[in-house]
């Protein structure tokens, strides 16, 4: 592309390439900058000569349109895994147990049609076993890696219900990487349209209507009419992007938003050995009270032989400052003490191990986000444009449930392109 742009979106993550690839097979010029040395944002699929490894994003969560019309045009590998649950407390396996039906009942219990709490006030009030409020904690701070004193009970009844929408008792991962879906919207953005800037990062935008200007640490100015933010909301949160003149609106609706904390390491065997104990045979997850990583799961119905531990919330935040070396070692402790192994028969079964510090990533600092009391329509409001020249994507701008997904972060995507081409 030779002229200038008519838009600039800043970020090459699952957002900013699905409204990359609408708009500019509608013809319009865009220039897309991303300040890592690589698109796909918190998709992250490491490749070893056996198997792909995911770093960051790994499920899919039910049958979402934005994720499966792109996986039957490119004919991308798909498997759909088959629940099957583990769960142990203490140094016992627990047979039969319901707790997940128990938690579910629990969560329908949350209203809408009330005045907005947090969740551990609707804990502290609602009539439930000790042990089922507990799991309902673990599983707020665990999946949606939110802290249960601030995140927001009508968020979460909105979470549930697009969740129910999406047929999201189905789950599914990619055979060959999560990042077989980044390519395949980078194949499908027209290039002849579009201009794609690595290693650029934005640092100040300053906006009149119809007048987008930018400054970045390689370019002195960059300039567009429109401009496309889909940058994650840490890094709006934190200052680090800023606007001449300011946003208020949005630094209002922002203050209704975090980024959650996760940490997750997996860890690659010769062999899939746990699958000698009864309880692990063809099981999907691993539920437990270890205090490291209290969550585990297989690559079922993948054969790969790859244990990830995922530490979310305050669990997460206890490994916050380790290097990538301290994170595998801790995880192995935990994993040996969940399967009753010595250290030498463990690192005996151990090839390999990989993590990525979401936290520390300076173009994330953070997993996913989640909307506090009275914010659970803030993304809706982060989403609006500004005078039809400053457009906001990302999953952070999501208040339909499907915010903290790869599918919604597209969904963005496609809607802001949507309003841009309104607008022309």
């Amino acid at each position: 592309m030779s002229s200038p742009p008519d838009v600039v979106i800043i970020g090459a993550g699952a957002a900013g390439l699905a409204a990359a690839r609408e708009l500019s097979n509608a013809g319009v010029r865009v220039l897309l900058l991303e300040a890592r040395n690589r698109i796909g944002g918190r998709i992250l699929t490491h490749h070893t000569p056996d198997y792909p490894v995911e770093l960051g994003a790994e499920f899919v969560h039910g049958r979402p349109l934005e994720t499966f019309d792109l996986v039957r045009k490119a004919g991308i590998r798909l498997a759909e895994m088959k629940w099957k649950m583990a769960r142990r407390r203490g140094n016992q396996w627990i047979e039969d147990d319901p707790i997940m039906d128990d938690v579910d009942q629990l969560f329908a219990k949350m209203r809408i049609d009330q005045p907005d709490q947090s969740f551990q006030e609707f804990l502290d009030h609602v009539d439930a076993h000790p042990e089922i409020k507990r799991q309902g904690m673990r599983f707020v701070e665990g999946f949606h890696a939110a802290d249960p004193r601030r995140i927001s009970v009508h968020s979460l009844v909105i979470n549930n219900e697009a969740e129910a929408k999406a047929d999201f008792n189905r789950q599914f991962r990619f055979a060959d990487g999560y990042d077989s879906l980044v390519k395949s919207m980078s194949d499908d953005i027209n290039w002849k349209s579009c201009d794609l800037k690595l290693n650029t990062t934005v640092t100040e935008i300053a906006w009149a209507k119809g007048k987008v200007t930018l400054k970045t640490a390689v370019e002195a100015k960059l300039h567009a009419p429109r401009a496309v933010v889909t940058v994650p909301l840490s890094l709006l949160k934190s200052g680090r992007l800023r606007f001449h003149p300011a946003l208020p609106e949005k630094e209002k609706a922002l203050q209704l938003l975090e980024m959650g904390p996760v940490e997750r390491v997996s860890l690659c065997f010769r062999s899939r050995f746990w699958e000698e104990k009864e309880q692990l045979k063809d099981a999907s997850f691993v539920f437990t009270d270890d205090p490291h990583f209290p969550t585990w799961w297989t690559s079922n119905p993948l054969p790969f032989p790859i244990l990830t531990g995922w530490a979310a919330g305050r669990y997460a935040q206890a490994l916050v400052g380790l290097t990538e070396k301290q994170r595998i070692v801790r995880a192995l402790q935990s994993l040996g003490q969940i399967l009753d192994m010595d250290e030498p028969n463990l690192r005996g079964e151990f090839e390999q191990g990989f993590s990525h510090d979401w936290q520390a990533d300076p173009f994330s600092g953070g997993a996913y986000s989640y909307a506090l009391v009275g914010g659970s329509h803030a993304g809706r409001d982060l989403a609006t444009p500004v005078s039809s020249t400053l457009f906001f994507a990302g999953e952070g701008t999501d208040s339909e449930g499907n915010n903290g997904t790869v599918h919604g972060a597209i969904a963005t995507g496609h809607h802001v392109a949507q309003e841009i081409l309104a607008a022309e």
